[in-house]
């Protein structure tokens, strides 16, 4: 992944997780794990599947997170994975 995606994916953590490393870190690591999902596949709906992706992971992992937060969080591994290498 490109650092320049990385680092805007960091941000929206920062922005959305709340306090908390470890909230955090668990945060950047399914989001980098739902951009990674998503351009396994082919090209076209990759960023639908980094959507889809991060909102499921994010759901169900992160029950302390409200859906603005898991929603601005998916929004921004789409755009990650939308990125081109």
């Amino acid at each position: 992944m490109p650092i320049d995606c990385l680092t805007a994916l960091r941000r929206a953590v920062e922005r959305h997780a709340g306090p908390g490393t470890e909230v955090r870190t668990t945060v950047l690591s399914l989001c980098i794990e739902s951009v990674a999902f998503a351009r396994e596949g082919a090209a076209d709906r990759v960023g639908v599947r980094a959507w889809s992706a991060a909102h499921l992971l994010l759901e169900l992992t992160c029950p302390e997170l409200d859906e603005a937060a898991v929603r601005a969080l998916a929004g921004a591994c789409e755009r990650a994975a939308v990125r081109r290498h």
